[in-house]
């Protein structure tokens, strides 16, 4: 199977993946021939790429981290929250389900191509960062209680944003001096509105405070440096950053996980702790598996398996010949590297 943009998906293809509706309810079931009007219907709803079976992908096998459909509802309760129609005990037991998920799961790549478009961006996001935060804390080897407890900071981090107009939020004009000063005061509001919250853990509610605070002192709202920021507000720093990163925007197109992982890496121990990184990169994959990528020389590949220790060379199968290209350990290759993915 490989993940594709919809547009790019054509009519007779087959879905590699269930699909699921905005609350984590199946639409579509694997194995399903998408129609031209079945497509259409899925670009209506706000899908904007699947995961497809077909010739280019056969044999690959992509695992999610979290279950899609677990994801979506947890977003969807989040949604709830904010507007006051859901409450934080539902949320909790999908808290604990996703960080099982992530425990059990520990050997997959974490893979967040972005199946839904900007207007499912806010509780998708949250969530995004819950699961990236918890997938560095298993590696920092924290315990369940406390990786619980960093979960929760990132699925509510953004949760002040629901005290700021959509209209700023969603501005593709340059942000005003004003506009930007009250975005930056989100993390307290967040703080506020969880400070009541007796079964919220503090560090959770100190995570979402600090979790634009960056390493040089720079961040807000209190300009706090390096290790006067607790673990959980460095570590929400960097999966924050790299979910924003690689989603489209309001205001900007999504870069690609590459450009995200290069960036937090150029940024450390100035923006952000350079340890978090070093265990972050360890986690996510620049080039997932199913990815159509072109190489240097001009060959055209898909990404078969990526190593750990290595995440700019994985190995590759090329389209036409079928030849498997160890971009590690091949001899043959060292001179060549992916120069662009092609979806």
């Amino acid at each position: 199977m490989r993940f594709l943009t919809i547009d790019k998906v054509v009519p007779g293809s087959r879905l590699a993946k269930p699909l699921y509706g905005a609350q984590g309810v199946v639409l579509l079931r694997e194995n399903v021939e998408l129609s031209e009007a079945v497509l259409a219907r899925l670009k209506t709803i706000g899908y904007t790429g699947l995961y497809i079976e077909d010739e280019i992908s056969e044999g690959i096998v992509i695992r999610d981290i979290v279950d899609e459909g677990l994801r979506l509802k947890t977003a969807a309760r989040l949604e709830d929250i904010v507007n006051q129609n859901g409450n934080l005990a539902e949320m909790k037991s999908l808290i604990r389900e996703i960080v099982d998920n992530i425990i059990e799961n520990g050997d997959v790549e974490i893979n967040m191509n972005c199946l839904w478009g900007h207007h499912e961006y806010t509780y998708l996001h949250c969530v995004n960062v819950g699961i990236l935060a918890v997938s560095i804390g298993i590696k920092l080897n924290l315990g369940r209680d406390n990786l619980i407890y960093l979960g929760t900071a990132g699925i509510l981090h953004d949760i002040g944003k629901k005290c700021i107009p959509v209209e700023i939020l969603d501005k593709q004009d340059k942000l005003s001096h004003e506009d930007y000063e009250l975005i930056q005061k989100h993390p307290e509001m967040g703080f506020e509105i969880l400070a009541d919250f007796i079964d919220i853990s503090s560090v959770t509610k100190v995570g979402v405070l600090q979790h634009h605070e960056r390493y040089d002192g720079s961040g807000y709202p209190k300009g706090l440096k390096g290790e006067e920021i607790t673990l959980f507000g460095r570590i929400l720093a960097v999966a924050d950053t790299y979910d924003a990163m690689t989603s489209d925007r309001a205001y900007r197109n999504a870069f690609s996980p590459s450009e995200a992982v290069e960036y937090l890496m150029g940024a450390g121990n100035q923006l952000y702790d350079s340890g978090v990184i070093d265990v972050f990169i360890k986690c996510v994959t620049v080039y997932p598996v199913g990815t159509c990528v072109e190489l240097s020389d001009g060959t055209w590949g898909i990404v078969l398996r990526n190593y750990r220790d290595c995440i700019l060379r994985p190995i590759v199968r090329n389209i036409e010949t079928k030849e498997i290209i160890d971009l590690k350990n091949d001899n043959k290759y060292l001179n060549i590297c992916i120069s662009k993915i092609t979806v």
